[in-house]
């Protein structure tokens, strides 16, 4: 964007047209002396367009936005979910005891014993399923059978059990040989757990159809007595725990929805440098609150205050509004969308640093029957903030370095700059240049107080001016930069509500003329 112009440059030139004279001139005798030249060169230091797009392409690329209908720049902030709850955090199935009966021998079962030494049975046992509750129908990806098993027999015990759904998915498989020593205490006892995993149980039918099957093969040997009947026993304990269900059918209980304080930041700007001190007031701001269920049961959101944070202190926006969601078909969701434009452009053009707001509720509020929920039912609140540029806005500085590479300000009888501006942005621009050393540290002002005022695409402002220096020339042997701030509001002192688009834009050009005193 810059064109090097260097003083060695000049001289080769004045050397160069010289020799190539000495060819068709005679100019050997010609004494030269000392002769003074004063060439006048005009070079373009800054030719800018740029729209507020562009500007937040270019130094806030964290801020999304889109444009309307009306080709205006609308701020965007969206998150979907603000708070999300699983079922798994209000649903669950809890352990359950499975009861079996005793196993006590038969009077025959004895007299084989005491006759042969030995006894072997094999029992099947049906029990109820202790999972059924108000469940119409169960499906678990995985769970855990524990057995706490005790024996008494004065012999050998060698036990094997095995526990099936009614789907013959086999649940529980049990080994053990209880050992017994002439003289010593006859109980037994032992200790195992089995997991089982992708299980369905269907409790809506004949309950026969639901129950657990028991098979056992135990095996009793003689150490050094006979039995007695009823004597002797093995007792059971076992329980089905640690279930992780894949879905529930039935009639669900009513559960409340309590969540954390949400917050969302309003910080807009924050990290942006060019927008530290900016004051604003949105004209037209939008938020949305996204309700989601996916489950199997309706729910009902209470929305509770808005509240806002600005150096330390609350606002509260009070706010009563009470949102119902249908159940969700299965694999679908249910969503609703609330609007809190009003009470949001309250609190936003607080211009606070964060808007908190509470969600509470209840799931299956009015309890009915015939419900369900899945390992993936959820539900979630999410927002959607929409902020149009149509808005009063001061305190905005956009500030751009600009390198003099190449332009050489020694020696100068002046420096003619000429700064020129069009305008198609409905805001007001104050316009302020300072020539700057290779560190940025400030040499003289140049220009400051340069007024634009606001126009639009189809009749943009124009400003032109000459600025010339021409006193005190010595200081700008150091210049290496020109350092340029435009302040920016809208009209009336940035009380005036603008709407600003997208094709609105600046044109920013800035010029130097220079004249040199060259001794040759």
């Amino acid at each position: 964007m810059n064109r090097m112009i260097r003083k060695p440059l000049f001289y080769f030139v004045l050397l160069i047209s010289f020799t190539i004279g000495g060819c068709y001139s005679e100019l050997s005798e010609l004494e030269l002396g000392s002769i003074k030249w004063s060439p006048e060169l005009g070079v373009p230091l800054v030719d800018s367009r740029f729209t507020l797009s562009e500007i937040l392409e270019t130094n806030a690329a964290n801020i999304d936005y889109t444009t309307n209908s009306e080709n205006t720049i609308v701020f965007t902030l969206a998150d979907d979910s603000l708070f999300s709850q699983s079922a798994t955090e209000y649903y669950s199935v809890p352990d359950r005891d499975i009861n079996v009966p005793p196993i006590i021998l038969t009077p025959n079962e004895i007299n084989e014993f005491n006759q042969n030494g030995s006894v072997s049975i094999s029992r099947s046992v049906n029990v109820n399923n202790p999972l059924a509750g108000d469940y119409d129908r169960l499906l678990i990806d995985e769970g855990t059978v524990s057995a706490d098993v005790t024996e008494d027999f004065p012999a050998n015990v060698d036990m094997a059990f095995s526990l099936d759904a009614p789907t013959n998915i086999r649940l529980f498989d049990y080994q053990h040989v209880f050992g017994y020593n002439i003289g010593g205490n006859p109980v037994g006892t032992d200790q195992q757990s089995d997991q089982f995993g992708s299980v369905e149980f269907i409790f809506d039918q004949d309950a026969s159809q639901s129950q657990l099957a028991f098979n056992f093969d135990i095996t009793i040997s003689r150490v050094d007595q006979d039995l007695t009947f009823g004597e002797n026993s093995i007792l059971l304990n076992l329980q089905v725990r640690d279930i992780i269900f894949n879905a529930i059918y039935g009639d669900l209980n009513t559960q409340n929805i309590v969540t954390d304080l949400n917050t969302i930041s309003t910080d807009f700007f924050s990290g942006v440098d060019f927008a530290d001190n900016i004051d604003y007031f949105f004209e037209d701001p939008k938020f949305s609150l996204i309700l989601t269920n996916s489950m199997g049961l309706p729910v009902r959101f209470q929305i509770d205050n808005f509240l806002s944070f600005k150096n330390g202190a609350q606002t509260v926006e009070p706010i009563d509004n009470t949102i119902e969601l249908l159940s969700a078909p299965e694999g679908e969701i249910v969503q609703s969308e609330t609007n809190f434009d009003q009470a949001f452009k309250d609190l936003v053009n607080n211009v606070p640093d964060s808007v908190s707001l509470q969600i509470s509720g209840l799931i299956d509020p009015e309890n009915v029957a015939d419900n369900f929920v899945t390992k993936d039912s959820y539900i979630q609140a999410g927002y959607e903030i929409e902020l149009p540029l149509e808005l009063s806005l001061s305190g905005l500085e956009i500030n751009e370095t600009v390198e003099l590479d190449g332009v050489d300000l020694q020696d100068l009888d002046y420096a003619l700059f000429k700064f020129t501006s069009e305008n198609s942005l409905p805001i007001d621009l104050n316009f302020r240049a300072d020539l700057l050393r290779e560190d940025s540290s400030f040499v003289r002002t140049l220009f400051d107080g340069k007024f634009l005022g606001g126009g639009s695409p189809s009749q943009p402002e124009t400003l032109s001016d000459l600025i010339r220096l021409e006193d005190n020339l010595e200081g700008l042997a150091d210049v290496r930069r020109i350092g340029i701030k435009a302040t920016i509001s809208t009209t009336n002192n940035g009380t005036t509500i603008e709407r600003i688009t997208a094709d609105a834009a600046v044109q920013f050009n800035l010029a130097v003329q220079a004249k040199y005193n060259v001794n040759l």
